[in-house]
């Protein structure tokens, strides 16, 4: 194919070629391009068709303002660093609209298209179906139609008001709240807002909220007893949470494979620490491993203790609060703290092994607390191993320094 010939127009410096068969209008279809010179340098670039919107008097226009910026030395002195500004340019303005329309994204939208999808593959089901309870119940009323930029301490508050109007429980707002905060760290840090949650200057009250209860030796061997008459589950998983300190959801999950009978130790998986990521082993006692060997023993992945469809238990069976009831355990008790509940069989497992003058470090490891707060509720349980100690250090001093010992009153004289 034959090179298309450049033709020159009464513009200095503006010339055109025709298109061999296409047409603009009467004529031939003509690319316009121009030359001009930078610092000595010969430059041509092309402006595009006739049928485009090109004429020869508009390349001319443009081909002036590339000279009047080299003489005046400022802007773009070429058509390749005109069209570099101008591709800048277009790109600011497109992130300037993205950015003030993500700033109107109402945190509801936010919610369900981007937290949500995320939270529901990193956080276990009961955790992620929480958040969404908080969301619809008590978040999304109160703020949710609201963008980022407009929600402050005062819609925040609304939540909290309507809550406790509700008469919803300390413990509860704070959950929610909690979620709140963490889909506004989300928002963050995908450039939504640059301003700390607002949450944060809410005040909440944090009641000691604790489980003070734990079961003496009769009461806990007692309580085994009882319910291992009314379900003999029931009574296997009690005794898995009284000697070994494991959560319901813990024993739920247990697995044959994590079960070593011959080394004596339970593996719980994907426990609460570290958000669900870790794991910990806790020696059997003999009764541990009896109740082990009576059990048919399933494949690796089968669980030990399989709810009516064969799947992991949601909570522990009814059995365990009528058992506690007709025993009597909670009559005339009104603090929450101080009811017996499934959860009282962990607690009384560490209150054993703090009493029994077990380190709280490795009480601690044993529990599986992710902070060393959390075991210092027991720290209380050896303050007789304390006392003790303190007694027999005042007791060897007095031995050894009696004979210079001053009497007290004699040391305020002068």
């Amino acid at each position: 194919m034959a090179k298309r010939k450049w033709i020159k127009t009464r513009y200095v410096g503006v010339r055109y070629r025709e298109h061999p068969s296409r047409k603009h209008g009467v004529q031939r279809d003509r690319y316009y391009a121009i030359r001009y010179r930078v610092h000595g340098k010969l430059y041509e670039s092309g402006l595009g068709w006739s049928s485009e919107g090109m004429t020869a008097e508009g390349a001319s226009i443009q081909l002036a303002e590339l000279k009047k910026a080299q003489k005046v030395g400022e802007g773009p002195v070429t058509m390749q660093e005109k069209r570099d500004l101008a591709e800048k340019s277009r790109q600011e303005e497109q992130e300037q609209t993205e950015r003030k329309a993500a700033e109107n994204i109402p945190f509801s939208d936010f919610f369900i298209e981007t937290y949500w999808p995320i939270s529901k593959t990193s956080k276990k089901p009961e955790s992620y179906r929480k958040e969404m309870e908080h969301f619809n119940k008590w978040i999304n009323p109160a703020l949710g139609a609201l963008p980022f930029k407009r929600i402050s301490q005062i819609q925040v508050e609304k939540i909290k008001q309507n809550m406790q109007r509700a008469k919803r429980s300390p413990r509860t707002i704070e959950y929610v709240m909690a979620t709140f905060r963490q889909v506004w760290n989300l928002a963050k840090e995908t450039g939504l807002t640059v301003v700390d949650s607002p949450s944060k200057k809410v005040k909440l009250h944090r009641p000691d909220n604790e489980r003070k209860r734990y079961l003496t030796d009769t009461e806990g061997e007692s309580l085994l007893s009882a319910l291992k008459e009314k379900s003999e589950q029931v009574f296997h998983i009690s005794l898995v949470s009284l000697d070994s300190g494991a959560r319901f959801s813990e024993i739920a999950r247990l697995t044959w494979g994590h079960v070593d009978i011959g080394r004596g130790i339970i593996t719980y998986v994907d426990t609460k620490m570290a958000g669900g990521t870790k794991s910990r082993v806790v020696p059997m006692t003999s009764r541990l491993k009896d109740l082990f060997n009576s059990i048919p023993r399933g494949g690796h992945s089968d669980l030990v203790f399989p709810g009516a469809n064969g799947k992991p238990m949601g909570k522990i069976s009814n059995t365990f609060p009528k058992v506690v009831e007709s025993m009597g355990l909670n009559v005339e008790v009104e603090d929450p703290r101080m009811k017996v509940c499934f959860h009282t069989l962990r607690h009384t497992n560490a209150s054993r092994l703090v009493q029994a003058g077990v380190g709280l470090y490795t009480v601690q490891k044993l529990l599986g607390h992710s902070i060393s707060k959390m075991t210092e509720r027991y720290s209380h349980l050896s303050n007789d191993t304390l006392a003790a100690a303190v007694k027999q250090m005042e007791q060897a001093t007095a031995e050894n320094t009696q004979a210079d010992v001053i009497p007290l009153e004699a040391n305020t004289k002068k």
